[in-house]
């Protein structure tokens, strides 16, 4: 055997022994993070003097710290990683903590180059990666059952623009909350939310992002994550007697935390009349909240007792507002 090959050979053996020992093949799956079952890591690392056994070491190190960053980032999303560098170093410069088990897919020792090159693939303890990004605050831990958020962005012609998304309280998104709340549904409420997510992500998700729509989930602890458009408009105004006709639209997508996919997508909508504008908005926002509500919410029992269900065939109602458009 050659020098490279004996080197080699110890590290092979320890790779295979975690390999059987971890039970490589149990498929333990981190349903709540939706955490893959096998991650790779490569490192190459330069050899100081002749000590190739360091050298490997450290490989395998720097291998299991590349393979964790590609973990949090499916289980975050590229965005929410970025965001929370700073923090997640605590974790990543233990990622030899979270490992479940790993084997040497390559390992060689380049004489030439000085360098001792290591592919690992690698499975994580889901729970302890869990708890440890709960402790940090980056994520609360697993999603709940039977918990929702609902967050909309609405544009209201009786309202003046706002700077920012947090900074109102949407007629829809209140209705729509009430809503579910009266059929017995867990909501999370829109200042605790506030408290976890960024603008951002919150106006990512809405442009149908899932990864994004997720990432609400996994720090919120909801299962369930509401996020759509809304606007008001008038439609008419009768000269005679003043009354005023008013419209509105709420356009919706229901995203599973667990699995990251799509529940179901309703937009629905509703046409008052009345001689005061704002009293015709708010009865229109309330009746189209209620038929969504009456929608939306089998198929949360629907999910909740079997998971994930087919697409939804939706049959517009009206002349359906583009999320994009609003």
């Amino acid at each position: 055997m050659s020098m490279n090959g004996w080197r080699s050979f110890p590290f092979l053996l320890m790779g295979f022994w975690f390999f059987i020992a971890g039970g490589f093949f149990n498929a333990e799956v981190f349903a709540q993070q939706k955490m893959g079952d096998v991650y790779e890591g490569f490192a190459t690392v330069q050899v100081q003097g002749e000590n190739y056994v360091v050298a490997r070491e450290k490989a395998v190190n720097l291998a299991l710290k590349n393979g964790l960053e590609e973990a949090l980032k499916e289980m975050m999303g590229e965005e929410e990683f970025e965001a929370n560098q700073r923090d997640l170093r605590k974790i990543l410069r233990r990622a030899s903590r979270y490992v479940k088990s790993y084997r040497f897919v390559e390992a060689h020792d380049d004489l030439t180059s000085r360098t001792s090159d290591v592919r690992l693939e690698m499975r994580f303890f889901p729970s302890a990666l869990s708890q440890a990004l709960a402790g940090l605050g980056v994520i609360t831990g697993p999603a709940s059952e039977n918990k929702v958020a609902v967050l909309i962005k609405e544009t209201s012609f009786t309202s003046a623009p706002v700077n920012s998304f947090w900074d109102i309280f949407p007629i829809s998104e209140t209705q729509l909350v009430k809503n579910l709340m009266e059929d017995g549904i867990e909501v999370i409420g829109r200042e605790q939310l506030r408290e976890l997510i960024s603008e951002t992500t919150v106006l990512n998700a809405i442009k149908g992002d899932l990864s994004s729509a997720r990432s609400i989930g996994l720090k919120t602890g909801a299962d369930i994550v509401i996020v759509g458009t809304a606007v008001s408009s008038l439609r008419g105004k009768n000269a005679k007697d003043d009354i005023k006709t008013v419209q509105a639209n709420i356009n919706v997508k229901v995203v599973s935390t667990l699995e990251s996919s799509l529940i179901a997508a309703k937009s629905d909508f509703s046409t008052i009349k009345h001689e005061q504008a704002l009293q015709a908005e708010l009865e229109a926002f309330d009746i189209a909240s209620k038929k969504l509500a009456d929608f939306l919410i089998p198929s949360f029992r629907r999910y909740w007792e079997k998971g994930v269900e087919a697409p939804v065939k939706k049959v517009p109602e009206a002349p359906p507002l583009s999320m994009s458009d609003m």
